[in-house]
């Protein structure tokens, strides 16, 4: 123990967890300035965020402290983890105090660790808390209130809430599953199909006569998109209005007018753009994920932003930041968004059925049984 008062402070490293979305794990970084890289621990990757955790003071009067967690938001990226997760409001945030020479091997070209030989027993600290309100955020940094569980904040529960009209699954991730439904081969989509060759259409014509008349985005992925997975076509902005001219007319919703969709895979700064182009964004970039955490559904569940090109000759705007040409496909939340994209699910019960393949609207209004 003596050895431990006499070591200089950057011996002894700070390591952070935060937990994401029950299907994608857990961010894992740490922010010292004497390890400007991503580090291994364990053989979990942290990755290096400048950061500053303050607050931690303890006091004998009982009350709680709630710690602040000020972190960098280098090109945005962690407004791109609270984006569309309620600010992480309720999720776990882990600090692990560890010793430098406890860290992994793999971390020094030599293959010696410096700063000596690891015997690593237990954490100098490990303090667990829960997100509790987001205090500011700016392109510079954000800065996060954490507290105990006994002391958060605006929490419910039971934390899912019954709704009879708002669905209370993330769009495309765990519950929702939207390009990632097994046994759904996406939404039908026409528009575009006049464009194609005699070949392509006489091959779509076979598709719908197998498929009760439906063109799934399955085949339009496979065949005209690259042959690829099915990772889920846009459909419509959060405000329900859809992207394509003639999809779905009967639902009556505005629309951007494209007349045909192309996949152009990962955004490139380099690529020229036109009308009707849609390209994804990495939800979160390179996130490490904690297999081993129980409360993981599906390593392979990450979803992605998708982005539809509105305009033509569009190079180096990137979508997220560029909105006057680029429309983000988002669900609405509601039954009508619900129905833009999953309307074309056939279930078979003895006889074809339409219906959600999740429970997202558990119903709230009063039921009067009469007998």
């Amino acid at each position: 123990m003596n050895t431990f008062f006499k070591l200089d402070n950057y011996v002894v490293l700070d390591l952070f967890e935060l937990e994401l979305e029950s299907s994608e794990g857990y961010l894992r970084f740490h922010g010292s300035k004497n390890f400007s890289k991503n580090i291994i621990f364990q053989n979990q990757e942290y990755v290096f965020i400048p950061c500053e955790l303050s607050n931690l003071q303890s006091s004998s009067d009982g009350k709680q402290a709630k710690p602040t967690l000020k972190i960098a938001n280098i090109n945005n990226y962690i407004s791109y983890v609270l984006k569309d997760r309620n600010n992480l409001i309720g999720k776990d945030f882990i600090r692990k105090k560890i010793l430098a020479k406890d860290l992994d091997i793999s971390n020094f070209d030599d293959g010696i660790n410096p700063f000596g030989t690891s015997s690593f027993r237990t954490y100098i600290a490990y303090d667990k808390f829960l997100i509790n309100l987001k205090k500011s955020e700016n392109k510079e940094f954000v800065e996060l209130e954490l507290a105990t569980k006994i002391d958060i904040q605006n929490i419910n529960l039971p934390t899912r809430k019954v709704t009879n009209d708002t669905c209370s699954w993330g769009y495309r991730c765990f519950g929702c599953n939207y390009g990632n439904t097994a046994d759904y081969l996406g939404p039908s989509i026409t528009d575009g199909l006049l464009n194609l060759s005699l070949g392509l259409r006489s091959d779509a014509t076979s598709f719908m006569k197998s498929n009760q008349g439906l063109l799934h985005s399955s085949w339009w992925f496979d065949k005209v998109w690259g042959g690829i997975y099915d990772v889920g076509v846009p459909v419509a902005d959060e405000n329900d209005k859809v992207f394509l001219k003639n999809y779905k007319p009967l639902l009556q919703n505005e629309n951007y007018g494209l007349t045909s969709l192309n996949y152009s895979g990962r955004w490139s700064s380099s690529t020229v753009y036109n009308k009707g182009d849609f390209v994804f964004l990495d939800f979160i970039p390179s996130v490490p994920t904690d297999l081993k955490n129980e409360s993981i559904m599906s390593s392979a569940n990450k979803p992605k932003l998708f982005y539809v090109c509105i305009s033509d000759n569009i190079v180096n705007k990137q979508p997220d930041m560029n909105t006057d040409v680029w429309k983000q496909d988002q669900c609405s939340k509601t039954l009508k968004g619900c129905l833009l994209r999953f309307q074309d699910y056939v279930v078979n019960y003895g006889q074809d059925k339409k219906a959600l393949p999740f429970g997202a609207f558990p119903s709230t209004f009063s039921h009067e049984n009469k007998q």
